[in-house]
């Protein structure tokens, strides 16, 4: 066997054992983000305050414009998402709220969304 057929059988090998070097960042004609759905729960009779979920965008096709439906309640990190894989953090101010989204928009037009619950607690 010649050393050059013995390096595509490896090279072909090592592809097949990490999947076959397919598009990791996602369908191009679909955006995912994730978490898809997030709850936060507060302490006491209070909601949550502070850093709620960091929030990953996959496949569309990238820049992803962010549009948060509920502002007084989370503010986000970013308004645009450069490259897939790429995240944004949400921030949460104490507010109450259930089933919030944020929407993501992909260069295309093709839109995902984050739905967002900050509940109290139990005393």
């Amino acid at each position: 066997m010649k050393l050059s057929s013995l390096i595509l059988i490896l090279a072909a090998a090592s592809l097949t054992a990490c999947g076959g070097g397919g598009n990791e960042s996602g369908p191009p004609e679909e955006i995912t983000a994730s978490p898809a759905q997030f709850t936060a729960k507060g302490t006491g009779a209070g909601c949550a305050s502070g850093m709620g979920p960091t929030v990953f965008v996959h496949g569309g096709q990238p820049p992803y414009k962010l549009f948060n439906t509920l502002p007084v309640a989370m503010r986000l990190s970013t308004s645009t998402v450069q490259q897939s894989g790429q995240s944004f953090m949400v921030r949460l101010t104490g507010q109450c709220f259930d089933a919030a989204q944020i929407r993501i928009e992909d260069a295309m037009g093709r839109l995902s969304e984050v739905v967002l619950s900050n509940q109290p607690g139990t005393l």
